[in-house]
């Protein structure tokens, strides 16, 4: 009987301490297969113990174009313990059909370095054809002829 209260005392400080003392973080998208017509949340949620977190090292969404971006933090005080939560939200649209990976992202605290996992997702064809970055406007490639040059005087 000894030993199982021992035991148990010994697990119980070993989850609270723990429950204080780490960073996690992870991801999480409110899909894993959309199509063409569809966006797609994708968050980055860190929970640590530290009061200054740094930011992240966002992954490139290969395969995505960026919508909107959202971030929100909150911090709180239990007795000498600080909890702080941030979360970066994303709204990503599809630019190509097939399945694509949103690498980790990373975040450096201390010595240690925390990552999230990797999501993959994949994009079928929709009514509509996928987003795209608006593209710059390219000069026209030949010169207009010497008697349509435009002529400026001062």
């Amino acid at each position: 009987m000894k030993k199982i209260i021992v035991s148990l005392a010994i697990f119980v400080f070993a989850f609270i301490a723990a429950s204080f003392a780490e960073t996690e973080i992870k991801a999480e998208a409110d899909k894993t297969s959309i199509t063409t017509d569809d966006d797609l949340t994708y968050k980055i949620i860190i929970t640590s113990s530290d009061k200054a977190v740094p930011a992240p090292q966002l992954p490139k969404f290969r395969g995505f174009s960026v919508l909107s971006q959202a971030q929100s933090s909150t911090m709180s005080f239990v007795k000498s313990n600080v909890k702080t939560i941030l979360v970066y939200a994303f709204v990503l649209a599809p630019t190509d059909v097939g399945k694509f990976e949103i690498e980790p992202s990373t975040i450096k605290i201390g010595n240690k370095t925390y990552s999230t996992q990797a999501l993959e997702i994949e994009v079928k064809p929709g009514k509509t054809k996928p987003k795209t970055h608006p593209e710059e406007p390219s000069l026209p490639e030949k010169s207009l002829p010497e008697s349509q040059e435009a002529q400026v005087t001062l």
